[in-house]
């Protein structure tokens, strides 16, 4: 993790190849650094989604190496799942798991993806453009969204309960809605419910609150999203979108340190708490931020 967190991926492969080798053969298959070629390929996505769609940009070149690739995704993913380039075969459980189930040689987790392929933080695949939604659902959302003169930007402060430390308390984060010339829009998900929508200057499509490819459709009309450590991030980041992410002080590894931009996604900025749990100062820099960039927003709007 240290290694992730320097950029030093060739180290850190290193010592996943230590662990590894200290085991025996798999029962369940997973992988376990053999060849793939010929084999046909289960991908298992079983941790968030953002994880999924950082990680699903793998997928054209498992399917260029591998005899066969499955995907399996959580039931709400599976319509989302579809629009990654590469992914052909997606299959969930639940009501939604097939008859018969595919038949796979060797399973591996989406998150494994970097480590197989021996990704350096130099030489990272397709790092946007890799996640392209259907053109009559991404027009349904932009008719419903309406026409607007001014910058719209998508909020999310909480990644959910599971760790509370990536979330910003909305009151911290309210101060931002009161910038002019700002449009601002709701992403968030149940965590929205206590709050009056209208009161407190945010606009929303509600499908996007049950629905996560309307909620990357959302995000795909948007000029800017201002989100946590979520999956709003991921999807701004695959569809090209800016995004600033508002980092807790220990982040996770993805996000590395001492750095304000994502070797990952390229269209994101990083805001990072500067002692542990002060948000007062992340959110400042952002206050002092937008301005700048509403004037370039402007400035880009003219010239096209």
């Amino acid at each position: 993790m240290v290694f992730m967190l320097r950029g030093e991926f060739r180290s850190a492969w290193q010592e996943s190849d230590s662990i590894r080798l200290r085991g025996g053969p798999d029962p369940h298959r997973f992988w376990n650094g053999e060849d793939i070629r010929a084999k046909r390929v289960m991908i298992r996505s079983l941790h968030g989604f953002g994880d999924a769609v950082q990680f699903l940009r793998y997928a054209p070149a498992l399917r260029a190496m591998a005899k066969e690739v499955s995907f399996e995704v959580a039931p709400r993913f599976v319509e989302l799942a579809h629009c990654f380039d590469g992914v052909d075969h997606v299959i969930t459980w639940g009501q939604g798991s097939p008859g018969v189930p595919p038949e796979w040689d060797v399973q591996m987790e989406v998150m494994e993806l970097p480590y197989f392929f021996r990704t350096d933080v130099r030489h990272l695949p397709v790092a946007q453009g890799y996640l392209s939604l259907p053109r009559h659902l991404v027009a349904r959302v932009r008719n419903e969204m309406g026409n607007s003169n001014k910058a719209r930007i998508g909020v999310v402060w909480s990644s959910g309960g599971w760790n509370p430390s990536r979330n910003v308390p909305f009151d911290r984060l309210a101060p931002l809605l009161e910038t002019a010339g700002c449009e601002f829009w709701n992403l968030q998900g149940p965590e929205a419910d206590a709050l009056d929508m209208t009161c407190n200057g945010l606009s929303e499509l509600r499908g996007c609150r049950d629905s996560v490819i309307t909620l990357a459709a959302v995000i795909s009309e948007l000029d800017l999203v201002i989100t946590v450590d979520t999956l709003a991030a991921h999807l701004a980041g695959a569809l090209g979108v800016p995004a600033w992410v508002m980092l807790q002080y220990a982040a996770d590894w993805r996000w590395m340190t001492d750095t304000s931009l994502s070797p990952w996604y390229p269209s994101l900025r990083l805001f990072r708490q500067p002692r542990p749990g002060d948000w007062e100062a992340a959110v400042a820099e952002i206050r002092c931020a937008l301005p700048e960039w509403l004037r370039g927003s402007r400035a880009r709007l003219m010239a096209s």
